[in-house]
């Protein structure tokens, strides 16, 4: 089991993801075109793959399959993934909503 730093200030440099999700889709969209439409495709896979594992974690938690992963760590990568869609979700209701108010602008 992984157990991640802890610090007490709260700030910009408290907040850690496990696994380094979120700079692993930004080197995958740097490394093809450097434009946010990639980045943003990038980041829905990541989502995707992940709500996938915690699915497959779960179903193997539940059925008894030995995977080496007991009950927290499948908690968390259920916790983990719902909350990328989350964020996923949030995302794009800030676009719609920019692009709502750049179409009722008058020219």
């Amino acid at each position: 089991m992984n157990i991640h730093g802890y610090q007490s200030s709260p700030g910009p440099s408290s907040i850690t993801t496990p696994n380094n999700s979120f700079q692993d889709v930004g080197k995958t969209a740097s490394a093809g075109e450097n434009n946010f439409a990639t980045l943003l495709q990038a980041y829905t896979e990541q989502v995707n793959h992940d709500k996938k594992a915690a699915a497959k974690d779960a179903v193997d938690l539940v059925t008894g399959t030995d995977t080496g992963k007991g009950t927290a760590e499948t908690l968390l990568a259920m916790k983990e993934a719902e909350l990328s869609f989350q964020m996923m979700l949030s995302v794009r209701n800030k676009l719609v909503d920019a692009y709502r108010e750049v179409i009722r602008m008058q020219v």
